[in-house]
């Protein structure tokens, strides 16, 4: 039980001699720096900001006497007030000289957003201080202040430690070291990694991407605790102090632990091992010290995960990687909006995912913002004494701040706008288990929602992917492989169908009905042993398909009606002749947006260079599946009698050569039968279509037959093919019947054409298409800010023809969409 009454004696030391602990009797906190007890039971942030003041101390070398808390500017009634001031000497302090630190605390855990702390940064400038620190209880945000007006502030990497002060190179060090690394000292620094893994170890560029993958996590699973600061060769050297002979290596205890921590995302098997000596977990480590990921928030954390894995090993494992230029332009035409779902069957690193994530997070980030900036004009304006207006500021802002965090101190999902967005709305899936894994670490580096990626086939339903769930699909599927008839459902370990108790349970609480309605065709496909192809139209009873091909019908058939696909493809899947079928297949299912062809350097590897085009569609509503129904039933009326016509005639033109081969012997012998029996002309028939795509016209030729009464019906077959034979008159009636089957096929050619002619003049709909001559990548796969791309020109363009679609598509008010 908490103490009633405020203790009356003073601890005896500043603080507990345990590290990172406060004197505490119940509620009440020792705080030094006032020399006072305080009740902080409903002060969260008092107890963030002990802990700090602590970290200081032990950490950085600062002393208390360096300090003072709660330290207005003395301007005025309404000043600044600074949470923490520190100063680099005592008679510094003691003259009132400019603080070399000023420090603003928050109880919350998000991302750094530097317009939170406009109390502290506000008393930085008015006293003249060069360091703003921003802390909460999960991140910690390092700015220098730029000086003018209205000024800036630019984020650097490292708090200046107490000596550091004396040192002018060192400070001029701290000050040049930006946060916002670019992205060559990324690449600079992971090729420095691998290349100790390769030269130490001889590893391969998959195996070295895996074991920094793993060490990264590591760094994580340390410096997320809060408790030691930086992961560094300090940290390992003094853990190896503690370390008895007979324990396991620091590294192997470490990695272990991280294991454990991420059980449940299923990012580790129980074998995994570093596998790789003392010495260069040490070197590596070293290299990577200097990144510090409790100070960083998770777009640094993202962007560092993927441009030191992706950027540095393109070439070796370019099959995980859509450059990133084609990914942010993909999303950001696509656009997709809070609430909805976002699935990439072929997820490779989850570089679209992630974009999609961090696309609409900022949309929401922008929302908050708005809010907290409307909430502090509203409290502002109540002429509050400083204090209570604070304190009403910092309370609006934490609970609007808390619908940007991704998930709980747990890492578990958390019912917030980001949580919602992570947990809820993100999912994707890879075959390739090392991808799939990737996939997952760069979410969580990026903000967590990795619980809806699965190593699986991206053409079986798994989890919460299955069809007619989500609002925008975008992929960039494989290619140049196939899917062979020989692949099964429930074959191998990708395309397994889950069916254990916590499974099905987990599903149907998550995704109801419509999970259960997929799983069971799924059940059914794995016991009947069903081929993945059985399971798409445009793959049933067909020995192979080409693998994008198959993404294609997937990709569609994932999207509730009205939904939005991103997918690239190969250029020969939309010029290429013998694949008109699937484009026109396609036609019937969707709406296409925009056709964007990329460059050939887009996507170049030693092997192959593919010629692709960005393809976006919207798949029918039912309002447009009703209208596309309509047309090709008016299509059908209007041109269906004119063809059939052609065809009668044309029967009635072959008919006398293929009853008489031309000879006036054998038409003597049909005008002579008796008996009331009769030979037909040749007639025709319209077969059975294909299953697709619409529009295929099948007509098939009703040979002759005799009719009558049967002994007679014999006799003048009998006589009708012996005057045939006689005269040397049957090959050419069997000439002529070939011949009408050859005619009528061109006739269903022009039919079909005439058909789809029609539908596409009464269906008829603008539809962009650009080709830029550059896309931000070179035909190196260098890519960057420096890289020339016309793409944010070709978005800009997309813009301006959707508000001209919207406006009614008027030719006279066309603008240039794109140059």
């Amino acid at each position: 039980m908490p103490a009633a009454k405020k203790p009356k004696t003073p601890p005896a030391t500043d603080f507990p001699p345990e590290p990172g602990t406060q004197h505490r009797n119940g509620d009440w906190m020792w705080i030094p720096l006032r020399d006072d007890w305080r009740d902080v039971a409903a002060k969260p942030e008092e107890v963030v900001r002990q802990r700090f003041i602590r970290h200081l101390v032990d950490h950085l070398g600062y002393t208390l006497a360096q300090m003072a808390q709660e330290r207005p500017t003395m301007h005025g009634h309404r000043s600044p007030r600074a949470d923490l001031v520190v100063w680099d000497t005592l008679a510094a302090r003691a003259a009132n000289q400019s603080p070399i630190l000023v420090v603003e605390c928050k109880a919350e855990g998000v991302n750094i957003n530097e317009r939170d702390y406009y109390q502290g940064e506000s008393y930085a400038r008015a006293s003249g201080c060069e360091f703003l620190v921003a802390h909460n209880t999960r991140y910690t945000g390092v700015f220098r202040l730029v000086p003018g007006f209205p000024g800036g502030l630019v984020q650097v990497n490292d708090i200046p430690r107490a000596a550091d002060w004396g040192d002018a190179k060192r400070m001029q060090d701290i000050r040049d070291r930006l946060r916002a690394f670019n992205r060559k000292e990324f690449q600079d620094l992971l090729f420095r990694c691998h290349s100790i893994l390769r030269d130490v170890h001889k590893m391969d560029p998959g195996r070295a991407f895996d074991t920094i993958s793993k060490i990264l996590f590591v760094k994580m699973y340390v410096e997320r605790s809060g408790q030691h600061g930086t992961f560094s060769t300090d940290y390992l050297d003094q853990s190896n102090k503690l370390r008895l002979a007979s324990s396991p290596l620091v590294q192997d205890t470490l990695f272990n632990e991280t294991k454990a921590a991420y059980r449940a995302d299923d990012l580790f098997t129980a074998t995994d091992r570093l596998d790789i000596s003392e010495a260069t977990f040490r070197r590596i480590v070293k290299e990577l010290e200097r990144f510090d990921l409790s100070k960083t928030g998770d777009d640094i954390k993202g962007l560092a995960f993927e441009r030191f894995l992706g950027s540095t090993f393109r070439g070796e494992l370019g099959q995980f990687f859509t450059p990133r230029p084609v990914v942010d332009f993909m999303v950001a035409l696509l656009d997709p909006q809070e609430g909805e779902l976002v699935c990439d069957p072929a997820a490779g690193s989850g570089g679209f995912l992630i974009r999609a994530f961090e696309h609409v997070r900022d949309a929401i980030g922008a929302d908050v913002q708005a809010q907290k900036n409307a909430a502090r004009t509203g409290i502002e304006a109540l002429g509050l004494p400083p204090e209570d207006e604070d304190h009403q500021i910092d309370a609006a802002f934490q609970a609007l701040n808390r619908e940007l965090l991704p998930s709980g101190d747990d890492n578990q999902p958390t019912d917030t706008r980001v949580g919602r967005l992570a947990w809820r709305c993100i999912f994707g899936c890879d075959a390739e288990p090392r991808a799939a894994r990737t996939a997952k670490m760069n979410m969580i580096m990026h903000g967590d929602g990795h619980g809806g990626i699965h190593h699986h086939d991206g053409l079986v339903d798994i989890g919460g992917i299955f069809p007619g769930r989500f609002d925008v699909v975008i992929t960039n599927p494989p290619f140049g492989s196939n899917v062979g008839a020989d692949q099964k459902v429930g074959g191998s370990d990708e395309a397994r169908v889950p069916d254990d108790a916590a499974y099905r349970a987990r599903c149907l609480a998550a995704y109801g009905p419509a999970w259960q309605a997929s799983h069971a065709r799924m059940q059914r496909a794995r016991d009947g042993q069903a081929s993945i192809l059985d399971l798409f139209d445009i793959g049933r009873g067909k020995k192979n398909r080409a693998t994008e091909v198959v993404f294609v019908e997937r990709s569609l058939a994932l999207l509730r009606p009205g939904g939005r696909i991103g997918i690239v493809l190969p250029d020969g899947n939309l010029n290429n002749p013998s694949l008109a079928w699937l484009r026109r297949w396609a036609e019937g299912k969707a709406r296409l947006l925009a056709v964007v062809s990329l460059p050939e350097e887009t996507f170049r590897s030693a092997d192959a260079t593919v010629k692709a085009s960005m393809v976006f569609l919207q798949r029918f509503t039912e309002a447009d599946q009703a209208a596309w129904d309509a047309v090709w039933a008016a299509a059908h009326a209007a041109q269906d009698p004119a063809f059939a016509a052609e065809r009668d005639a044309l029967c009635a033109a072959h008919a006398p050569r293929i009853l008489t081969g031309g000879i006036a012997a054998v038409a003597a012998v049909l005008a002579g039968a008796t008996g009331g029996v009769a030979l037909s002309a040749p007639a025709w028939r319209m077969a059975e279509p294909p299953p697709y795509p619409s529009g295929v016209v099948v007509s098939a030729t009703v040979k002759p037959a005799w009719t009558g009464p049967t002994p007679a019906r014999r006799q003048a077959a009998s006589d009708h093919q012996a005057a045939l034979a006689a005269s040397g008159a049957a090959a050419v009636a069997t000439a002529e019947l070939r011949a009408l089957a050859t005619a009528l096929r061109g006739i269903d050619a022009r039919h079909g054409a005439a058909l789809w002619s029609h539908v596409r003049r009464a269906f008829d709909y603008p539809v962009f298409v650009a080709a830029p001559r550059t896309a931000g990548i070179t035909s190196t796969g260098d890519t960057g800010d420096d890289v020339a791309s016309d793409l944010p020109d070709i978005l800009k363009g997309y813009r301006r023809f959707r508000a001209w679609v919207a406006s009614g598509a008027c030719a006279d008010d066309r603008p240039v969409f794109a140059k």
